[in-house]
């Protein structure tokens, strides 16, 4: 079993360990901190992605969006303009 937590280091507290002993009692883990990088920041340093962003923002702003069913599936599913 695999699981991955996104968390804040504030809350790297005793009730997450003790909820980890819990879940994988009687096995052997491996713990890995990692920093995730800040996706704003990521789009921001890549000129395309930050271009398509802006762009959709201001669409999304002049109400220029699609309203999507998710309830209903494959090509059955309804846009509205």
């Amino acid at each position: 079993m695999d699981a991955t937590y996104h968390l804040n280091p504030g809350e790297l507290n005793e009730t997450f360990l003790k909820a980890m002993q819990v879940l994988f009692e009687h096995r052997r883990v491996k713990v890995t901190i990692e920093v995730e990088s800040d996706e704003t920041e990521s789009i921001r340093a890549n000129r395309v992605l930050h271009e398509k962003l802006m762009r959709r923002i201001q669409n999304a702003e002049a109400g220029l969006v699609k309203e999507v069913n998710l309830n209903q599936s494959g090509s059955d599913a309804s846009t509205h303009i």
